[in-house]
């Protein structure tokens, strides 16, 4: 088991318990889907390639069939607690093809799916109480498996030989793993900015009083 699932298995049966926090956890599913829908619909206008233009589109109609799998699930959630639905998810693409090149995109998008499957694995067994809430998981998970397979077999294609392939692999790591930082350090600005500026007033609220004391009698 992987590190990533060990935590999921972990948490997630307290995470889950929280009101509202299992309908979330399923709708942020249902817009990393549409997300991964949107970049693979790029990917299949832009490859070279008919028959992997064939594969990109696909996949791309099955993550959106996921994304709406997820979105129900989670808003049958929120009915069952009286909650208003949440609806279809909006996300964005994330321009992976012109940022990776179609070899890098299929090693990033292999990375996704492979992890994926372990950690959708995790959470289906979490929720293992809920026959239909299972069922979509399940659903998901096969057409996932077969994903992993898929981009597996263009990967090595397209390196060319496995050595190339793990090369491109680690690249993929790198660069998720760099993209992950920037968006954690564009999110820590504000509130980081926020911190200091109340410490800088804090600071100089003593030095602003002492200044604004009346002078009294003479230096001389």
């Amino acid at each position: 088991m992987s590190v990533s699932a060990a935590l999921v298995r972990l948490t997630s049966p307290i995470v889950l318990r929280v009101p509202g926090n299992a309908a979330r956890k399923l709708h942020g599913f249902a817009r990393a889907e549409a997300g991964s829908m949107l970049d693979l619909r790029y990917a299949a206008a832009a490859s070279p390639s008919p028959a992997r233009r064939a594969l990109y589109l696909r996949h791309a109609l099955d993550e959106a069939r996921h994304a709406g799998l997820f979105a129900r699930a989670g808003d049958d959630l929120l009915a069952r607690g009286g909650r208003p639905p949440v609806g279809p998810p909006r996300a964005e693409a994330d321009g992976l093809w012109d940022r990776l090149g179609e070899l890098g995109f299929v090693a990033f998008v292999h990375r996704g799916e492979r992890r994926g499957c372990v950690r959708l694995q995790a959470f289906r067994d979490c929720f293992a109480s809920d026959p239909r809430i299972v069922a979509v998981f399940d659903a998901v998970l096969e057409d996932e498996r077969r994903h992993e397979a898929y981009t597996g077999a263009l990967l090595l294609e397209l390196a060319g030989s496995p050595k190339l392939a793990r090369r491109a692999l680690r690249r993929a790591a790198a660069w998720e793993a760099w993209r992950t930082f920037r968006r954690a350090g564009r999110a820590l600005v504000e509130p980081l900015w926020a911190i200091l500026s109340i410490l800088t007033f804090l600071t100089l609220l003593p030095l602003a009083w002492v200044l604004r004391r009346p002078v009294r009698g003479s230096w001389r």
